[in-house]
């Protein structure tokens, strides 16, 4: 008898216990989403954005709406619905790469620069309708930007491509080039295991997918600078890492713009700007400094400013033997963190989101790649011409 009182009694307990951590998880929901809705500004994680991807390890939830900041249409672009197929009056404008193009941190869809490229383009060449489609996602480098290309972006037929990347290239290519990773692993790449209740609440728990977050950004900034104190005594170059990491870099560049070409698609490569200015290869500024040691902790502030000296001369060579137009961005203006987001050396605000489109704006309508005249006929397979471009002939 006392036995089934004492099991009567734990389950009560149990019971108790279970409503309450429900209670206080369903609290917490609500709290999270209250104020994701509410601030000032978009910063941090993203949960519920995304979802796990068989190809690309992961990619954007098609028709969702992020709590009102957010927008990502039907066919998994930011922004409105596209048709698959253009009018044959509208010049169709891809812009492709990463969360530098996706432009998180903007307060709305229509200030990221994609966007606002277009708006710059109706007003320079008016009598050219203009249509830009935001194909960036967070996270992206330039072979998944290549495999998306490939298999789902070319349906759309862009006539122009500005492939804004290198960012994630290069932090990524520093992190492995720190971190010690075993080498003799029979599985390297593995796809974690996911338990049904972690992605049921990954999809759903906005309050779970921060918490997850803050964890693994803790565990990041703890692993660089394990690895940074420990690069120094190993050894370890900081331009080797750089040079391996641009060789990567510039394979995947020339990879896509192979198909870029095969398509029929000019491309367009700004050059990589950030908060200490394009060509900067030394920091002095403190504050600026402390940013860059958080945003990429496995690298020194230089080693970081050298590495996208070395990554957008990686562009710009690649860019001319390809015949795609490259842009250099020193004179744009966007040195200093008045354009960028609050703590972040590299996502733009809505200043620094407008200011870029517009000087790339001008630059395509000077490069005669957008102007007011009747719209060319698309190219036959086998055709060859020469195209304006800043890099050189377009094949």
């Amino acid at each position: 008898m006392m036995l089934v009182r004492g099991w009567r009694t734990g389950a009560l307990m149990g019971g108790a216990a279970l409503l309450t951590l429900a209670m206080t998880g369903v609290a917490g929901e609500a709290v999270a989403r209250y104020r994701e809705r509410h601030r000032t500004t978009l910063v941090g994680t993203l949960p519920l954005l995304f979802y796990q991807h068989g190809r690309l390890g992961h990619a954007l939830v098609r028709d969702f709406d992020y709590f009102g900041w957010i927008h990502v249409n039907h066919q998994g672009f930011r922004g409105p619905d596209v048709a698959v197929q253009k009018a044959p009056s509208v010049l169709r404008i891809m812009a492709v790469g990463s969360s530098t193009t996706f432009d998180p941190s903007v307060s709305g869809d229509t200030a990221t620069w994609p966007a606002r490229l277009r708006f710059w383009l109706n007003q320079l060449s008016p009598g050219r309708p203009v249509e830009v489609i935001n194909a960036g996602v967070p996270g992206y480098r330039v072979i998944e930007d290549l495999i998306r290309l490939e298999t789902e972006l070319y349906r759309y037929q862009p006539d122009i491509v500005v492939l804004y990347e290198g960012h994630n290239d290069l932090f990524g290519a520093l992190r492995g080039g720190r971190e010690r990773l075993d080498p003799q692993t029979p599985t390297p790449g593995e796809v974690p295991v996911v338990t049904p209740w972690g992605h049921w609440l990954s999809r759903h728990s906005l309050l779970y997918g921060k918490l997850v977050a803050r964890v693994k950004a803790l565990r990041f900034s703890a692993a660089g600078r394990r690895a940074l104190a420990t690069a120094q005594p190993a050894g370890q170059s900081d331009d080797a890492v750089i040079n391996v990491g641009a060789q990567q870099f510039e394979r995947d560049v020339a990879s896509f713009l192979a198909v870029a070409r095969t398509l029929r698609v000019r491309v367009v490569i700004p050059e990589m700007v950030h908060a200490s200015g394009v060509g900067t290869v030394s920091e002095r500024d403190s504050a600026l400094r402390n940013i860059w040691s958080s945003t990429v902790p496995f690298a020194r502030p230089e080693t970081v400013l050298r590495g996208y000296v070395r990554y957008n001369a990686v562009l710009e060579e690649v860019a001319k033997q390809f015949g795609a137009t490259w842009v250099p961005t020193a004179s744009f203006g966007l040195t200093g963190i008045q354009w960028y987001q609050a703590g972040d050396p590299i996502h733009f605000n809505d200043r620094g989101a407008d200011r870029m489109a517009h000087h790339l704006a001008e630059t395509l309508v000077a490069s005669w790649m957008v102007d007011s005249r009747a719209p060319r006929p698309r190219r036959k397979p086998g055709d060859v011409s020469v195209g304006r471009s800043m890099g050189g002939p377009y094949q």
